[in-house]
């Protein structure tokens, strides 16, 4: 059924409610039927309108700034070259741990973050086929490999796990 404007974005925020993991705008699209174009307009609407929706390599998901109960987060510095990038995300969720972004410091324009929002090895390899296909660039590229990742898991011993296998692996910048 065709929905209009004020009410799909009410589904739409309902939809992501509801599954709590991130949801493809092709998929909306469909349910809704209308054009993905329509669904990313209707996205870019609801974040002017204040809703922490963010679009991962998975689809959309509603954000909360906190982790949530009976999580930990940690940002974590690290550095490798490109062709690392599926060995530090592998070692990462391995270790039971969510990637929930990249970050990097711009010369130019300063902080730039994309979430990535991966904690398993399916994932990632969806995340790095989408970056592959669509010839992307990671931003890390941008800093000759330096980046900030924050992390989070259940505890704080699985983020300490990843960051010991981080380190191991030459990955992880400390003081």
């Amino acid at each position: 059924m065709r929905k209009k404007g004020e009410q799909r974005r009410e589904w739409i925020l309902q939809k992501l409610e509801e599954h709590g993991i991130a949801v493809k705008g092709a998929a909306l699209a469909e349910e809704a039927n209308v054009s993905r174009q329509v669904i990313v307009n209707d996205i870019n609407l609801l974040k002017v309108a204040g809703h922490p929706i963010l679009a991962t390599s998975q689809g959309y998901i509603l954000f909360s700034e906190s982790p949530g109960e009976g999580k930990v987060r940690e940002r974590v510095v690290c550095f490798h070259l490109p062709e690392n990038t599926m060995d530090e995300l592998q070692t990462i969720v391995d270790c039971g741990v969510t990637v929930d972004d990249v970050t990097i410091e711009h010369p130019v324009y300063g902080e730039i973050s994309a979430q990535v929002q991966v904690s398993n090895r399916n994932e990632i390899t969806t995340f790095m086929t989408q970056i592959k296909e669509n010839n992307a660039t990671l931003l890390l590229e941008m800093t000759d490999g330096t980046h900030l990742h924050w992390l989070s898991a259940d505890s704080q011993e699985k983020i300490d796990a990843a960051k010991d296998a981080l380190r191991i692996k030459g990955y992880l910048i400390e003081n």
